[in-house]
């Protein structure tokens, strides 16, 4: 067993239990962790991996989702000690979390304050369903509702389910009652639930129920509005309130933290977190305590919070929980430093912090100047001097952003010889609202302007080979290679693609109902609306203009970029003559099998050198630290 690919799952109720995702025989697995005696158990042995887990309150039993390659499956629950005779025998008491469910697509779980009751979100045939019932009792549906739409959480008095839906849409917050009959003919409720809608002016994204809340529900939310990202609650007495004194210039994530309104903060901003904790009410004389930086305060007639940073080592907190005592649990790294948890306790001298960084002069950080912005990039090199081959790692989303975080594949690359170039194009979270949205619907062709962009750039001060520049990237990244080696022929010298949107039309009638709604945001519309949109940010339009190698690697059972378009973009080339490769592999879009991650590099590894002969150098880099090639992007996880 290795290190947690998660921060634990606290039991609210039972402080020496939780729940772990961990790596076992390269397989990610839940794992029932004893904080009292320290013991591990493994509770799950599934052939294709488990990413999600959860624990119940009173910390009786472990959930967990076993979901096949497509990513549909059901809840299951298992006793936290192991078999019913607390032999602790893996997965010997397993059973469903909820019966009458069907199998579907996870769009969450929850449970009120005490464990005794449990809500579920699936999603079947193109619809949000929402169910409620006793742990390992008889489900009872509550509502659906057509398209995607996420469980946040439901309040601690198990009366209201929170959820959430497009942010700038109708439906961007869903308040549903838990006693609300459905019409049996229609399966939709009565009476609808309460809509908070938000727009292209406003933003909002549903959070967590205070649990300390118990009369009235008290929701956490993060409102984007007038380009800044602000914490937001909501009663039923009082509405939405928004909290201008904790307003950001880029993307945030909150959650409740101890005491009757404590809010804990982490602030993303160009590649880097940082913590924060606020207290919405604060006691007389300590209101609006300001922190460094990138938080806005606005005068108003009612107190400020008070505010306070954390000390966190430079670099990206990838999760984070809390456990009951208010110890926060991260899973932490830098570009030199793999994942490691980091434990920190607010309020106290003690920290968990990683030695200094080593200030190693092979990674830098680029900023190119454009009249929209300056592009943000991470570029790793080899030893010694330049121009190097270079290969873009384009991350995918495009709603993310790539950060000051270990990640295997720039390693295994560099060592090959190659400068490994990470850019956060327009799109990217983490450098503000107008950088994410406004590039004029120009999907793909505003992103690979950016990376053309930062390739001029490179290869006018001597670091990238000009003649050997390449494109690698997953999901939504390998969509943007393949455009680019359509639409920018003359820039690119290889392309390699894994799970890539190849023909985005196609794409947009067969993938998930979460990612239809994510298409519809970013072009304005569906193909059949704004058609010429999305036939110029086609990868097949561009198609007859490729004339360097490519590399495409599908999955046969991939839900989010299905195979079939894939694979009539492979005849295409091969009609054409392009040189190509079409790989295809086990385990849907992205795999939970660390395995299936290393061989996709690996042939990418090989692909590049038939591409590029002779081989290239490999220049000692010195001993590198060694984790599982885990961290293979598959883009958006709604």
């Amino acid at each position: 067993m290795t290190q947690a690919f998660q921060s634990p799952g606290f039991a609210a109720l039972a402080a020496d239990r939780a729940v772990e995702t961990r790596l076992v025989e390269e397989r990610w697995q839940a794992v029932a962790w004893d904080l009292g005696t320290g013991r591990r158990r493994v509770v799950t042995d599934r052939p294709e991996g488990v990413h999600l887990s959860e624990i119940e309150p009173d910390g009786e039993a472990i959930w967990w989702f076993d979901a096949d390659s497509a990513g549909e499956g059901r809840w299951w629950r298992e006793p936290f000690a192991g078999g019913a005779d607390g032999t602790g025998s893996t997965g010997s008491a397993g059973g469903a979390a909820l019966h009458g469910v069907p199998p579907g697509r996870a769009y969450g779980v929850a449970f009120d304050r005490t464990g005794a009751l449990a809500a579920v979100a699936v999603g079947v045939d193109g619809a949000s369903h929402c169910y409620v019932g006793p742990p390992a009792g008889e489900a009872r549906l509550v509502g659906s509702a057509p398209g995607y739409l996420s469980l946040a959480d439901l309040s601690p008095d198990g009366r209201l389910l929170a959820l959430g839906g497009r942010p700038d849409g109708d439906d961007s917050v869903v308040l549903w009652p838990t006693d609300i009959q459905p019409d049996a003919q229609h399966d939709t409720p009565v009476d609808g639930p309460l809509r908070l809608a938000g727009n292209r002016r406003l933003r909002l994204w549903p959070i967590e129920f205070n649990p300390l809340a118990v009369h009235e529900p008290e929701l956490l939310l993060v409102a984007e509005e007038d380009e800044r990202y602000i914490v937001a609650t909501w009663r039923a007495s009082t509405g939405l309130r928004r909290h201008p004194g904790l307003s950001f210039d880029s993307q945030i994530s909150a959650g409740w933290y101890q005491g009757p309104r404590g809010v804990l903060i982490q602030h993303e901003r160009a590649g880097r977190s940082r913590l924060l904790l606020a207290d919405l009410d604060p006691p007389p004389g300590q209101e609006a305590t300001r922190v460094q930086t990138h938080v806005q305060a606005h005068a108003q007639s009612h107190a400020q919070p008070r505010v306070q940073e954390i000390s966190t080592p430079g670099g990206t907190i990838h999760d984070l929980s809390c456990a009951p005592d208010g110890t926060l649990h991260c899973v932490w790294s830098r570009e030199s430093t793999p994942p490691r948890p980091l434990v920190l306790r607010p309020g106290t001298a003690t920290a968990d912090h990683p030695d200094p960084d080593d200030g190693d002069t092979s990674r830098t950080r680029r900023w190119t100047p454009r009249p929209y912005g300056r592009i943000h990039s991470l570029v790793s090199t080899p030893a010694g001097p330049g121009p190097w081959p270079t290969l873009f790692l384009v991350h995918g989303g495009p709603a993310t952003h790539d950060r000051d975080s270990y990640d295997p594949r720039v390693n295994a690359l560099v060592d090959r010889g190659y400068a490994v170039v990470r850019t956060n194009y327009r799109g990217s979270t983490g450098y503000g609202a107008r950088w994410q949205h406004e590039y004029g619907h120009r999907v793909g062709l505003a992103q690979i302007e950016d990376l053309a962009a930062v390739r001029a750039e490179l290869v006018a001060d001597g670091t990238a080979l000009a003649e050997r520049t390449g494109l690698c990237g997953f999901s939504w990244g390998g969509y943007l290679a393949l455009l680019a080696m359509g639409a920018q022929p003359e820039l690119w010298s290889l392309g390699m693609a894994a799970q890539p949107i190849a023909d985005y039309p196609a794409t947009y009638r067969t993938t998930t109902p979460a990612l239809r709604e994510l298409d519809r945001q970013l072009f304005g519309g569906t193909p059949d609306e704004v058609p010429e949109r999305y036939r110029a940010a086609d990868p097949r339009t561009y198609v007859h203009q490729v004339r360097s190698p490519v590399l495409l690697v599908a999955s046969r059972t991939d839900e989010r970029c299905p195979p079939d378009q894939v694979a009539r973009y492979a005849a295409d080339l091969r009609r054409l003559a392009v040189p190509h490769e079409l790989l295809w592999v086990d385990g849907g879009h992205y795999s939970r099998r660390t395995a299936d991650h290393r061989s996709v590099l690996a042939a990418m590894v090989r692909f590049a050198e038939h591409a590029w002969p002779p081989p290239l150098p490999r220049p000692p880099r010195g001993d590198r630290p060694g984790v599982p090639a885990d961290s293979m992007e598959g883009g958006e996880q709604p």
